[in-house]
């Protein structure tokens, strides 16, 4: 999915009540049909999207082979729509006033999800991505809710977040990469671009896991090549978590490494 397909995740749904499908409280029992088919009059015509609501909503151009629209819980609202647009499935989870709160989508008709958008507590859009349709997701992008532009970017193995990179000023571009080289959870390598010129300009190094950095390579005139080495017994080369200090704290991440309180272990 692209920033395209995210952008949108906070705006409301809308249309008139020519949704492609009739509502039912029971997403199994839904019925599918061509254009022509209308909403049941139970459900508020505003709520009710239509094929230009969900090409909108989910980034796609294309032609709608069906929407239907599912009142889940019985209260009369649209809880959910499931679409399909030139074969891709789409899944649309709204708030009882019409926002869009999850997107997910199966691209290759397989019965499972390989992307799915929803936006977090910080505003960013998380878009998940399982690349090897394992089932798992291998690749998380924070995308900024105006620009589009990816404020960070974490790469899963094994349920475990093994190197995350950081848009820590906002230019678009990562300045900061963190690595777990050993996959016990926390991250041990930064390497940082602090001149914003895309060159990486030092790689710190905790070598005893207490979270504090213990050799750094720096490349102190700024031609690209590392040319001074720093140890902590020379200098204070800081903390792990002072970077990681750019990671909402109430992320997935922290609930993995345990560096700080998260609101709940969310699911990766």
């Amino acid at each position: 999915m692209t920033s395209d397909n995210t952008a949108t995740a906070s705006e409301p749904a809308s249309g008139s009540a020519s949704a492609s499908a009739e509502v039912t409280a029971d997403p199994s029992t839904a019925t599918y049909g061509d254009s022509s088919a209308t909403v049941s009059e139970s459900v508020p015509p505003a709520e009710a999207p239509t094929s230009s609501t969900v090409n909108d909503a989910i980034g796609v151009d294309g032609q709608v082979d069906y929407v239907s629209p599912r009142d889940v819980d019985g209260d009369g609202l649209i809880d959910l729509t499931h679409s399909r647009v030139d074969g891709i499935d789409t899944t649309t989870h709204y708030n009882e006033d019409g926002t869009i709160t999850l997107i997910e989508q199966d691209t290759d008709s397989n019965g499972t999800y390989e992307t799915a958008a929803a936006q977090q507590s910080d505003g960013t859009i998380r878009v998940a991505e399982d690349l090897d349709d394992d089932g798992n997701v291998d690749l998380a992008t924070f995308l900024d809710p105006v620009s589009g532009a990816p404020v960070r970017q974490d790469t899963i193995e094994g349920n475990a977040i093994t190197e995350t990179l950081i848009d820590s000023n906002g230019d678009g571009e990562a300045d900061v990469v963190l690595i777990d080289s050993d996959g016990n959870g926390r991250f041990d390598t930064a390497m940082l671009d602090s001149d914003a010129d895309g060159r990486t300009n030092a790689t710190l190094v905790d070598t005893d896991g207490d979270g504090r950095f213990d050799l750094g390579e720096l490349d102190s005139d700024g031609d690209g090549n590392f040319d001074t080495v720093a140890t902590s017994a020379d200098t204070d080369l800081g903390t792990i978590e002072s970077l990681e200090a750019a990671i909402p704290a109430d992320d997935n991440y922290h609930a993995q490494a345990g560096t700080y309180p998260a609101e709940s272990p969310s699911d990766l």
